[in-house]
Order: C-alpha cells, then sequence, then structure tokens
C-alpha cells in the first residue's frame, strides 16, 4: 500500500476448498465493478493452503456512499453468486504503517 488518502479496507474470506477458481472467476469481474465505482485495489493474496483469500481496496471519497451505490450496481447484484464460494468473511477499516 502506498499511504494514498482515503479508506482503507481489509477484506478476508475463507474459500471452499474446491472452489477456487470459480470463486476468482467472480471476484475479477467485482473487481472490475468496484473500479467504475472509483475503488483501487490495493493486492489480492491467495492461500491456498488454508483456504483463505485476502484483499484490500481503497476509496479516496466516502467510501459508505461509494459502497452503498456499487452494491446497487445491477452488474454487482447479479456477481451475489459469489456467496457460494465464500463460507466465512471479514472486513475491517485499516491504515498502513510507514516500515522503517
Amino acid at each position: 500500500m502506498d499511504g494514498g488518502t482515503g479508506t482503507t479496507l481489509l477484506r478476508r474470506y475463507t474459500i471452499v476448498g474446491d472452489e477456487w477458481e470459480a470463486f476468482l472467476d467472480v471476484w475479477r469481474r467485482i473487481v472490475a465493478v468496484r473500479k467504475r465505482h472509483g475503488f483501487e485495489v490495493l493486492f489480492a493474496l491467495v492461500d491456498r493452503e488454508e483456504n483463505i483469500f485476502t484483499w484490500a481496496i481503497r476509496h479516496p471519497g466516502d467510501i459508505d456512499a461509494a459502497a452503498e451505490v456499487y452494491y446497487k450496481d445491477p452488474e454487482r447484484i447479479e456477481l451475489e453468486i459469489v456467496g457460494r464460494y465464500v463460507t466465512d468473511w471479514s472486513v475491517s477499516t485499516v491504515t498502513q504503517e510507514p516500515i522503517p
């Protein structure tokens, strides 16, 4: 993360073990919709051994207002199928700590 302005969310999902490719196909489509709504994807990490997917997004403005519009986007509504591949999740607001 480059420490840019805005709000950063760290999102962690537990993925159904044999559904990685299906999940990633849907996730890539989700990323395209997020970007159209002004979100930046900072990174995405796949831990297939533990079935954990971790990614971070940032929005430069009011992230709650942007999320409200994003989740009402008809294309995003179609992508609710992502829930088929996720058994648990957590989302937290994070800040970057400078590395000395």
